[in-house]
């Protein structure tokens, strides 16, 4: 390559490949320590960094608190004081992409919300320090302008450049081209390479021409070309074209997903998407069978759907899709289920002994929504199972509430989907591949974007696994650390919005994938699985069966009673006489009015009603719902107080399941009895041999046995016998007649030629 300079000369320049080094692309930041009282020593930071990760501020907070701060996480350690461990407190290892809103209450305290319902409370001693570490706070959980500033990129580089972590060889990795389509396509017999085939695989959509938020590979009819899907999509809200996602493989019946059509006020239609709806239901019938109907399930109550006319979308009008059947599910949309997760969260950190509590969780009204939702996917499986009709399922835009109903819909009916390999699976086509907007509904800049979708969705799964408890190969702590890492960035998995967002950036190759990090972790396995249990699981929907997902709304329970209750809490620093230090518990929050420094907690009739409507401006002003304060109430609560040893892998504290526990020590002793008799039986077939040579030969010996059953003389080369390669003792190759006798024994015993092979060399010796 030749260069010029500015005077006109040319000079040939050899390129060349550099190693750019993960601490040039990613450097540390120094730390940088708050000043600390003369009488307490500086802090020390309370954790051990994962790779790329740099504390960046480190200070106290009240009660000899240690702050920490880095561009992974916000670590709270309490002091080891006896009696705030009696009371149950524990430190807070909060990761900077869980936390949703910062508040400052009362001058001296920050209120931190988290994206899984946690809220976490940090006090501090002067009203500037407090104001600091806001100012912190705020700035680094500002979503980044471009998605490769986020944490994930920085532990990818790190862990790779540091290749004798074996934590992160063995428990990291990245999706790779795993071309799970195409194992899928033949898992569930579909044809797609046969002359008379029923469908076929479509590339209309390759590099994402046709749809941004669509797969690459779309399964349709065969009768449909590319030009009608083309056709098709532009009557669909944004190109959403209906699909097939997947097949019975008994009956036929297949499965669908698509967005809303776009018939406006004026009644638009296309010709092209009804003969699609049409092809599709064909494709499931049988010739010696009456024609099946398509089902239609709209997510939306009938009265949205119309309204949604306004707006150029709607519903299939029966007019124009003769050959279809439409039914409404009334589920809520995102900004109702946005409401009923921030009135959960308000009743999560409320304290525990309120006697009205139930009562305020049913005005939450979050039940009620996992109750529909699963109803709505209890009506798809019942249609697929039982009707074996084809079923064609949409929302307004497809990826909120359609994925849920699917992605629930083919977990009842299909076995392998309820493996650990088979919920990857499952979560990688549904949610990742068709689109999800996991960066908009998580972290997203717009707050009435944001909503919990998944996180309802795994409240779902984490139902049907209550009921069903032997039918999964995973745990419930598989789904905890699921929701967590959705939002931590410590993996590229749910980064951005859509597949092609994700392709662009590189993410599947700059950042670890979660589902390798789950399905190497023991605590994620379900030791109750059955593997026999392929049946369909058909689910109690009514919100009496429905359980609160304590394990990550609550945490589970501590250790210790709760002695006294807590009636008022006064702060030497704003003027008053005393404090109260009263015995807690860790899920017993301390809420603190502006007005007034008693407890207090909002009246069953202040909480809002939850409908269907529309309404985002009310929550703009969402940080009124964290007024309910719980004390280091955070991501701790899932480990013992007196255990903090964090996971060298994702940083986090690990989940307590006392059932998984048992069964795997059950297991283990198992396995350890298991062993002891093989080895007694090992011990007892040498006996037995070495008391039959002996016979042969005319010996007589009055073996004197020892604890283990060995006589003096065996016990003398007992280590050579344990160091045999291969003696399988009982069989004609190792002990065998002789078919001429050379002699016989004193007592005329046959004569016997034992073999055997020892590490040291072969011997053959007859006796």
């Amino acid at each position: 390559m030749e260069l010029s300079d500015s005077s006109g000369s040319s000079s040939t320049v050899t390129q060349s490949m550099c190693h750019v080094r993960a601490s040039e692309l990613y450097p540390k930041r120094d730390l940088e320590t708050d000043e600390s009282p003369p009488t307490l020593e500086p802090p020390l930071v309370p954790f051990v960094p994962l790779a790329g990760e740099s504390v960046e501020y480190l200070g106290r907070g009240a009660n000899n608190t240690v702050l920490a701060l880095s561009n992974y996480r916000f670590y709270l350690k309490v002091s080891n004081e006896g009696s705030k461990r009696r009371r149950g407190i524990q430190d807070s290892n909060i990761p900077l992409g869980l936390i949703e809103m910062i508040e400052i209450k009362d001058l001296f305290y920050i209120i931190i919300s988290c994206k899984d319902s946690r809220t976490c409370r940090c006090t501090f001693t002067t009203n500037d320090l407090c104001l600091e570490w806001y100012k912190r706070l705020t700035r680094v959980i500002v979503s980044p302008k471009n998605v490769q500033d986020v944490f994930a990129f920085a532990f990818h580089a790190w862990a790779i450049e540091d290749q004798c972590n074996e934590d992160i060889s063995s428990n990291l990795g990245h999706d790779g081209d795993d071309d799970y389509f195409m194992k899928e396509i033949e898992r569930l017999n579909i044809s797609v390479l046969s002359d008379n085939s029923k469908w076929r695989i479509s590339k209309v959509n390759w590099d994402y021409k046709l749809c941004t938020s669509y797969p690459n590979r779309l399964l349709v009819p065969s009768c449909i070309t590319d030009q009608t899907l083309e056709a098709a999509a532009k009557f669909r809200s944004s190109k959403r074209v209906p699909v097939i996602v997947w097949r019975h493989k008994g009956n036929g019946a297949i499965l669908a997903r698509c967005s809303q059509p776009e018939v406006g006020w004026l009644g638009w239609r296309s010709s092209e998407d009804e003969d699609l709806l049409k092809a599709i239901a064909e494709s499931c019938q049988n010739k010696s069978k009456k024609p099946k109907k398509l089902v239609v399930i709209d997510a939306r109550s009938y009265p949205s759907a119309v309204a949604n006319r306004a707006r150029g979308g709607g519903c299939e009008c029966p007019e124009y899709y003769p050959g279809c059947e439409i039914r409404f599910m009334n589920l809520a949309n995102i900004h109702a289920v946005r409401k009923s997760f921030h009135l959960l969260r308000q009743l999560c950190a409320s304290p525990p002994d309120l006697p009205n509590w139930y009562s305020l969780l049913e005005n939450t009204r979050w039940l009620h929504n996992i109750s529909g939702l699963l109803h709505a996917a209890n009506t798809v499986a019942a249609t697929i199972e039982f009707e074996m009709q084809p079923v064609l399922v949409h929302c307004s835009d497809g990826w909120d509430r359609t994925p849920q109903i699917v992605s629930l819909a083919e977990l009842m009916l299909d076995s392998y989907y309820r493996t650990i390999d088979g919920f990857r699976v499952l979560c990688q086509r549904e949610w990742l591949d068709f689109g999800h907007k996991f960066a908009d509904r998580g972290q997203g800049e717009d707050p009435n974007e944001r909503c919990p979708v998944f996180i309802q969705w795994l409240d779902c799964v984490h139902n049907v696994m209550s009921q069903y408890p032997c039918a999964f190969e995973f745990s419930k702590t598989y789904l905890v650390k699921l929701a967590q890492h959705t939002y931590s960035n410590l993996f590229g998995t749910f980064l951005c919005n859509s597949g092609a967002e994700r392709k662009r950036t590189g993410i599947g190759t700059a950042t670890f994938s979660v589902w390798k990090h789950l399905a190497a972790s023991a605590e994620c396995k379900n030791h109750l699985y059955s593997s026999q249990s392929d049946n369909v699981l058909w689910i109690s929907c009514n919100v009496r069966d429905m359980n609160l997902w304590r394990d990550l709304y609550v945490g589970p329970f501590t250790d210790g009673p709760q002695l006294t209750k807590t009636t008022e809490i006064c702060n030497p620093i704003m003027g008053m006489d005393g404090i109260i230090d009263p015995i807690i518990r860790i899920d017993q929050p301390i809420v603190i009015s502006s007005e007034d420094p008693c407890i207090e907690f909002s009246k069953p009739e202040d909480i809002i009603s939850l409908d269907e409507r529309d309404d985002k401006s009310s929550d703009t002003n969402s940080s009124s719902l964290s007024s309910i304060i719980a004390e280091e109430n955070g991501i701790e609560r899932h480990s013992s107080p007196t255990n903090c040893i964090l996971n060298t892998v994702d940083g986090l504290l690990p989940l307590v399941d006392d059932v998984q526990n048992r069964l795997q020590q059950l297991n283990l002793e198992h396995k350890t009895r298991e062993a002891a008799l093989q080895n007694e039986l090992h011990v007892t077939r040498l006996v037995l041999l070495r008391q039959a040579s002996h016979r042969c030969n005319g010996i007589e010996t009055t073996p004197t046995p020892d604890v283990n059953g060995l006589s003096l003389a065996d016990k003398t080369d007992d280590d050579q016998h344990r160091r045999r390669d291969d003696i399988v003792v009982g069989t004609c190759g190792v002990v065998r007649c002789s078919t001429n006798p050379v002699g016989a024994g004193s007592r005329g015993y046959p004569v016997y030629v034992v073999r055997q092979q020892v590490l040291a060399g072969k011997t053959e010796a007859s006796l």
